[in-house]
């Protein structure tokens, strides 16, 4: 599951370690834990479990630490191999997303090869609002748009939730 070399603390600025939680679906737990991050892993047998991550704010830094984490309500012996492993993978999901040079929200502008197009803009009223395209062109562009978006199944692949707001 982990290797010698995996490290699972880590620092980032406070604002931008908080974000990529919230992307990777861990949410703060002021009720029990009032310094842990924490995600619930579903199984498809039905079980659930709570991973908690402590961690430590200061002066505009925060440092998790993926060492110390634990599953809550349940002792470590008891937890499955799979359950680990899912977990292991949801903090080395959080790793790369804070550690990538580039913006941690998820974009299909990303693309260096796209060059940037100005848009004709329309009056509110001339808009015929409602429907996701006004004209063949428009259909052009979104479906050149659609094809740079990711699936979900792709982000899940790379470990990533497809929209953590749902989880």
């Amino acid at each position: 599951m982990m290797t010698p070399d995996t490290i699972l603390t880590f620092s980032a600025p406070a604002a931008r370690l908080k974000e990529a939680l919230s992307q990777t679906g861990f949410v703060r737990d002021s009720a029990v834990h009032g310094s842990t991050y924490r995600t619930e892993l579903e199984f498809p047998s039905g079980s659930v479990y709570v991973f908690q991550v402590p961690f430590e704010e200061e002066d505009g830094s925060l440092l998790l630490d993926g060492e110390t984490s634990f599953f809550d309500g349940v002792s470590d012996s008891e937890v499955p191999e799979e359950v680990r492993e899912s977990a292991m993978k949801r903090l080395l999901a959080l790793r790369s997303r804070i550690e990538s040079h580039v913006s941690q929200s998820y974009s299909p502008d990303r693309d260096k090869d796209r060059k940037a197009t100005s848009m004709p803009t329309r009056s509110v009223a001339s808009a015929e609002n409602g429907r996701m395209v006004q004209d063949f062109d428009d259909m052009r562009a979104l479906g050149k748009d659609m094809q740079r978006v990711k699936t979900g199944q792709q982000l899940q692949e790379q470990g990533l939730l497809p929209d953590p707001i749902q989880h």
